[in-house]
C-alpha cells in the first residue's frame, strides 16, 4: 500500500503520523522542497523514498513527483498532508491520479475559516465577533472549552473528548501566560460534556467532514458560542493528553482509518490533566516537591514540545480523580512564590489499586496485540494485491523458486 505525503517535515510534529502509517507496513512517499538533512530525527527512518522539489507551488513539478513515484512503487492509495496550506494541491492531485479522498471543494469548505463560520451559523451556532487584530472577543467569566475528535472515512465519530482550558491558546501565548487544561467527565455536575459535545456536533455535520480531525473551541457562558475552528491533527502536546484520557493513540487511530481498519477510542474515567511551568518565573513549590505529590498519578513530564515555548518551558500530564481536583493541583504547580493567597487542601492523591494497574497492562497489552492484527492484515492485503505478484515476476521470483 503506497500513500504519498505532500511536505512531511512541516509541521514537525507530523512525522508521528507517519510513523504509525509505517508501522502498519504502509509505503510513506514524501514529496516536498526541504532537504532531508533538515529532518526531524524521527521521519527520517519512516520514509519509503522521497522526492525533493524546487517549489511545492509548481503544480507540474508535483505532478511530475507523483508520476515518478506512482512508476516506481505502484499507483498511490492515498495522498495527504495534514497541512491546511496544501489541501488545495493534495485534493486537486488526487482528482488527476484518481485516489480516493476529499476533492477541492471539500478542502474549501473545512479549511477555510469563514466558510466553516458560516456553517456553523447556518445550523444555529453562534460564532464570537472578532476585534481588529482578528482575536475573538470573550466575555469576561467565561469558560474556554475545546471538543476534540475524529471522524472516520464514513463519517462516524470516534475519539470525542472535550477539555476545559485557562483561556485561548492563541491568547496565551500573546500575553505570555501558562498553559493549563483539564478534561470533561460526564459524571461531573459542574461540567456538562454532553451539552458541549453536542453543540460541537452540529458544526461537524454542517462541514460535512470526512476521514479527519475536529477541533472546535468554544467561550462558554450564557450560550456555548464559537471561538475557533480547526479540522487539522492536533499539537502534539495535545495528542499526547488524549492518549493519556482514551485507550488509543490518536496517530494509530488516524493511521488505521487510512488504512481500512477500524480502531476503537474509549474514554478513561479519571480526569486528565495538562499543565506548564516557565523558567523564567519563580514558584511556590518545587518540581520535586510536585513530583512527590503526583508521582502515583503523574504519566507524562518533561520539556515543553517544538513550538511551545511561549506558552511554557516545561510540562506535566497526569490524572486526576475529578475537575475540581484537576484545579487545585493546576493552581499548586502554578502558584507562583509570591503569592500568599491560599491553597485547598485537598486529601492525599488515592493510594495505587495494584489490581487496576494490572488491568490497565492487560488492556495496554491487547492494545498492543490489536495493532499487531492490524500489521498483519495489510500485509496479507499487500500480498495479495496485484501490483504484489507483478513486482515478484519482474524481479524474476516465481512462487517455485521460493519453495525450493
Amino acid at each position: 500500500m503506497n500513500i504519498i505525503f505532500i511536505s512531511p517535515n512541516y509541521p514537525e510534529d507530523r512525522w508521528r503520523y507517519i510513523h504509525a502509517l509505517r508501522g502498519l507496513g504502509v509505503n510513506v512517499l514524501g514529496i516536498g522542497d526541504a532537504s532531508e538533512e533538515y529532518f526531524p530525527h524521527g521521519l527520517k527512518g519512516c520514509l519509503t523514498d522521497y522526492f525533493k522539489v524546487d517549489d511545492l507551488h509548481d503544480y507540474d513539478a508535483v505532478y511530475r513527483a507523483v508520476s515518478y513515484l506512482s512508476y516506481k512503487y505502484g499507483r498511490p492509495d492515498g495522498i495527504e498532508s495534514l497541512n491546511d496550506y496544501w489541501a488545495t494541491l493534495e485534493a486537486s492531485l488526487r482528482r488527476d491520479f484518481n485516489v480516493v479522498g476529499f476533492d477541492v471543494d471539500y478542502a474549501r469548505r473545512v479549511f477555510d475559516k469563514n466558510a466553516v463560520f458560516d456553517a456553523a451559523a447556518s445550523v444555529g451556532v453562534k460564532v464570537m465577533r472578532r476585534d481588529e487584530d482578528g482575536d475573538p472577543i470573550i466575555p469576561e467569566g467565561s469558560r474556554i472549552i475545546r471538543c476534540c475528535g475524529m471522524v472516520n472515512r464514513y463519517g462516524k465519530v470516534t475519539g470525542a473528548a472535550a477539555y476545559e482550558f485557562s483561556d485561548l491558546p492563541e491568547l496565551i501565548a500573546k500575553k505570555k501566560e501558562l498553559l493549563s487544561f483539564f478534561s470533561l467527565s460526564d459524571q461531573e455536575s459542574d461540567t456538562p460534556k454532553v451539552k458541549y459535545m453536542d453543540t460541537a456536533l452540529k458544526v461537524v455535520d454542517a462541514v460535512r467532514l470526512r476521514g479527519g480531525f475536529f477541533n472546535l473551541t468554544f467561550a462558554v457562558g450564557s450560550d456555548s458560542v464559537l471561538c475557533d475552528a480547526s479540522f487539522l491533527p492536533p499539537e502534539e502536546y495535545f495528542a499526547d493528553v488524549l492518549a493519556c484520557t482514551g485507550s488509543s493513540d490518536v496517530c494509530h487511530l488516524w493511521a488505521a482509518d487510512k488504512v481500512g481498519m477500524n480502531m476503537d477510542y474509549h474514554i478513561l474515567p479519571e480526569t486528565t490533566v495538562f499543565v506548564t511551568r516557565r523558567f523564567d518565573r519563580s514558584y511556590r513549590y518545587s518540581h520535586d516537591r510536585i513530583m512527590s505529590k503526583l508521582d502515583p498519578v503523574i504519566r507524562r513530564q518533561g520539556r515543553c514540545y517544538t513550538g511551545m515555548d511561549i506558552t511554557g518551558d516545561y510540562f506535566y500530564i497526569f490524572k486526576a480523580d475529578n475537575a475540581a481536583k484537576a484545579r487545585e493541583l493546576i493552581k499548586f504547580i502554578q502558584v507562583d512564590y509570591s503569592d500568599n493567597s491560599p491553597i485547598a487542601q485537598f486529601p492525599p492523591l488515592r493510594a495505587v489499586d495494584r489490581d487496576e494497574l494490572r488491568q490497565t497492562a492487560i488492556r495496554e497489552q491487547s492494545s498492543f496485540e490489536a495493532r499487531r492484527l492490524l500489521s498483519r492484515k495489510v500485509e496479507e492485503k499487500i500480498h495479495q494485491s496485484s501490483a504484489y505478484e507483478e513486482a515478484k515476476n519482474l524481479a524474476g521470483i516465481s512462487s517455485s523458486a521460493k519453495n525450493q
